[in-house]
């Protein structure tokens, strides 16, 4: 079987190769959403303790500062359980906010006219630039919740012609731009090269080095961590309005964000937040393993196999 690192690997890499760090989702038809009721996924706790029912999982998310779903992108499964958790999350807390990787902040006008009524989806979909191909049934049905319980949606990314900018110049770069430019983007305090993030990012992007060497990789490596920041930063920001901040990413953004140095966003985030500040994170994975397998233990808080059909093990 292909290790779980290689499987996030190459879902990674597609991501960069194809757009320069602005990851494409790819989506289906909404009547082909509806494959499994997401509700009978079988959630894991990430520490390889057993089963987690749903509403232990609801009630864990609603007292935490922010929620992080790291999702495969365009996997309808896995999709429609981040949804129905936002449902049950609004239900369960009025307070919760939504927070968006695919919208960027010079998006948030869009998003916020959409909110308020002042377009229609189709609107929406010309103003931010949406299509099938880059705004999936189940994501639009969590900005819909949200429209519905009259909740802020954050446009949390760094428009990508930032990121680009970090990538092939440097972040000096990035600190001569004026300030609505700046306004943007958030520029980590430091690059962390010492981590096992850090590592880990090097190891995905090592097939590539054929093609531009070590320093092509350390300036995708400074994308990644602009990327990181301003999401975390959007994150912390959005707690004013409300919490938890449910926020939507791609899974190896956060992947063993439980220990220090496992993920640039959520060491970002958490400092950002105040120490005592939960964070909880929520992966899922396209395999058939279970329970949590040895390579995936401290992966997150919740794991999900969204590759499984299995039978339902008795939860907690």
């Amino acid at each position: 079987m292909m290790k779980r690192t290689r499987i996030g690997h190459c879902l990674f890499l597609g991501c960069l190769l194809s757009t320069m760090l602005g990851c494409s989702i790819q989506s289906r038809d909404a009547d082909e959403l509806m494959l499994r009721d997401p509700r009978t996924i079988t959630i894991y706790h990430g520490d390889g303790s057993g089963v987690a029912s749903w509403d232990t999982v609801i009630a864990d998310m609603v007292s935490a500062k922010a929620v992080l779903i790291g999702e495969m992108h365009g996997h309808e499964l896995g999709l429609g359980v981040a949804a129905e958790l936002f449902d049950d999350i609004l239900q369960a807390d009025d307070d919760a906010v939504l927070s968006m990787e695919f919208y960027e902040r010079d998006e948030q006008i869009a998003v916020d006219d959409y909110l308020a009524s002042v377009t229609d989806r189709k609107g929406f979909d010309k103003a931010s630039g949406r299509s099938k191909g880059n705004n999936p049934a189940w994501h639009q049905h969590m900005v819909d919740a949200a429209k519905a319980a009259s909740r802020p949606v954050i446009a949390s990314n760094a428009p990508r012609r930032y990121t680009k900018l970090a990538r092939t110049g440097d972040f000096d770069a990035l600190r001569q731009l004026n300030t609505r430019q700046r306004a943007m983007f958030d520029i980590p305090n430091e690059l962390r090269t010492d981590t096992a993030y850090r590592d880990r990012f090097y190891d995905a992007m090592s097939g590539m080095a054929e093609h531009g060497g070590e320093e092509m990789i350390h300036g995708f490596y400074r994308s990644q961590a602009l990327w990181d920041r301003t999401m975390a930063t959007s994150i912390a920001k959005a707690t004013r309005l409300g919490s938890p901040v449910v926020h939507m990413v791609g899974y190896f953004h956060i992947q063993f964000g439980t220990e220090p140095g496992g993920s640039g966003l959520v060491d970002d985030l958490r400092e950002l937040l105040a120490p005592d500040d939960k964070i909880v994170t929520f992966v899922m994975l396209d395999r058939s393993d279970k329970p949590v397998v040895e390579e995936d233990l401290g992966i997150a808080d919740y794991v999900i196999y969204v590759g499984t059909d299995d039978e339902e093990p008795e939860a907690d």
